[in-house]
């Protein structure tokens, strides 16, 4: 009898050359799949323009549960030339590289303000904050008012201050730091050893002095009204070496403790041409505020 299946060929593979082929397509295939990713972590290629870009920070973000994240801003312009803030984020814990949290178009006032919030943060430094500032300037045509760049202390001005500091005998344990654009001396009081902190700068042409900031009261008072002792003994001395001085207390209501900061502006501070900003606090208010966005707020950019 015949053989019915004659009709079908043998293989010439075997089992196992079979086998070795099939996982080479298969390899094939992967290779040629591209792994798809996400809009969120990917660095978008859209036209956007770097100006300024913060340093790295890091920190707890307060949501359902405390994460252990770090961040960086960048600020620049869109293609179509708007005034743009990008934050990146990444969670160390998830070993990945920093991906876009969020793309925010906004005005110069805003742009403005968040990067006074950076140098509050030490994150920029006050030479890049004017370099991205006047950048923005440009782009929206505001004019800057003439005789309004900002510019530190020098050293003859920073010794003029610490030798007022030094002068005032109801303050002990002085200790002097300077930076960007700041003159900051911290002390104690000679009886009941209150910390205090007096910072010192100059204005901004764009300044957030009397912008308002939710949560904070502002009330310019008189001198003679600063509720602290050892506060209103730096007006005295302030006062005996301006020629006018008016004080603004800053109060962050949104919070059971009320910190207060006082904030006095100087008119012809011997040694020391031009208006001159002064915030005097105990130290622990100091936490809350920004001598830049002179607000009570750590809000995320």
């Amino acid at each position: 009898m015949k053989n019915p299946f004659r009709f079908l060929k043998r293989s010439h593979h075997t089992d196992e050359e079979t086998q070795t082929a099939a996982e080479e397509e298969t390899v094939t295939e992967e290779e040629e799949i591209e792994e798809p990713v996400s809009e969120k972590t990917k660095n978008p290629d859209d036209g956007f323009v770097e100006w300024l870009r913060t340093a790295q920070r890091g920190g707890i973000e307060r949501r359902e549960r405390n994460d252990i994240y770090e961040a960086y801003s960048v600020y620049g312009v869109d293609k179509e030339g708007r005034l743009t803030c990008r934050l990146y984020h990444r969670y160390p814990e998830h070993e990945r590289d920093f991906g876009l949290s969020y793309s925010r178009t906004t005005d110069f006032d805003a742009f403005n303000a968040r990067l006074l919030a950076e140098l509050d943060r030490g994150v920029i430094k006050s030479g890049d904050y004017h370099a991205c500032i006047e950048k923005a300037e440009q782009l929206c045509g505001i004019e800057k008012a003439e005789g309004t760049a900002y510019v530190g202390f020098s050293e003859d001005e920073a010794a003029v201050l610490r030798g007022f500091c030094e002068s005032a005998d109801t303050l002990t344990d002085k200790e002097y730091r300077t930076g960007d654009g700041i003159f900051r001396c911290s002390c104690r009081s000679v009886v009941g050893d209150e910390a205090l902190s007096l910072w010192f700068r100059r204005p901004l042409p764009h300044d957030a002095l009397y912008a308002d900031v939710a949560g904070v009261s502002r009330t310019e008072i008189g001198g003679y009204d600063i509720e602290s002792m050892w506060i209103m003994g730096v007006y005295n001395r302030i006062s005996e070496r301006c020629k006018g001085c008016k004080v603004m207390k800053m109060t962050y209501d949104w919070s059971a403790n009320r910190e207060t900061v006082y904030l006095m502006t100087l008119e012809g501070f011997g040694g020391i041409g031009g208006t001159l900003l002064l915030a005097v606090s105990d130290a622990a208010a100091f936490s809350r505020f920004g001598f830049y966005s002179l607000d009570f707020s750590h809000t995320k950019p």
